[in-house]
């Protein structure tokens, strides 16, 4: 997956519906600088980015909500807190910085940010974001290899008293956990274009981490 960054990120072509829903530009800055943070090595503003470009290259367009919900589902990210507390934090923010929406849209955008807090979607419209935001997954190996490691310098503060290697089984051993619930899904993608594409590849890259890497007991 190659991305292709615009100049100024607000005025990618996947956040025109949201535009035209009366969400302006300056606001998308704003949302968007939450993902500028120095702690952040992948879930930055690449990542949304790179969502809003994948979207956009294979034709998918997003509805206002889905856009939204893309922009803001990272918007709070703070390494090692509890299940699901950066996501409902980001929803949170979603629905302070849109009073002035209609109200439906808000409710849809912020249920599927909190779908992404276990990538499971409960909703159509929270289907192609959920996989969006696995895409990663499904990246060649060297560049699955770098954005783990990515994530890895993330965490890596969460295990301070731990040696590097330590803290490498421990992140290995984690990230295995959420491995394996993947690829006991039928599918890790729903959407077909997206199953099409990137399911085998993903499930290459995963394997081989499941196995290697197990729950210390």
């Amino acid at each position: 997956m190659r991305v292709h960054l615009k100049p100024t990120a607000s005025r990618h072509p996947a956040f025109e519906p949201l535009i035209d829903s009366g969400f302006g530009r300056a606001r998308i800055e704003q949302a968007l600088a939450f993902y500028d943070e120095p702690h952040r090595h992948y879930h930055g503003r690449a990542h949304v980015l790179e969502m809003l470009h994948i979207a956009h290259a294979t034709g998918h367009t997003l509805s206002p909500a889905q856009a939204l919900a893309i922009l803001f589902h990272d918007a709070i990210y703070v390494p090692g807190a509890a299940r699901g507390a950066n996501e409902r934090m980001s929803a949170q923010l979603l629905r302070a910085y849109t009073a002035d929406l209609p109200v439906e849209l808000v409710d849809t955008a912020v249920s599927i940010v909190l779908d992404t807090a276990d990538h499971l979607a409960r909703s159509s419209p929270a289907q192609l974001v959920v996989d969006l935001d696995l895409l990663s997954l499904g990246s060649s190996a060297e560049r699955f290899r770098r954005l783990s490691e990515a994530v890895f310098d993330e965490q890596r503060p969460l295990w301070r008293g731990a040696g590097e290697s330590g803290a490498r089984r421990k992140f290995e051993v984690q990230r295995a956990r959420f491995f394996r619930s993947l690829l006991r899904r039928p599918t890790i993608y729903v959407t077909p274009s997206l199953r099409d594409r990137y399911e085998s590849v993903a499930r290459a890259n995963l394997t081989p981490v499941v196995e290697q890497f197990r729950p210390l007991h």
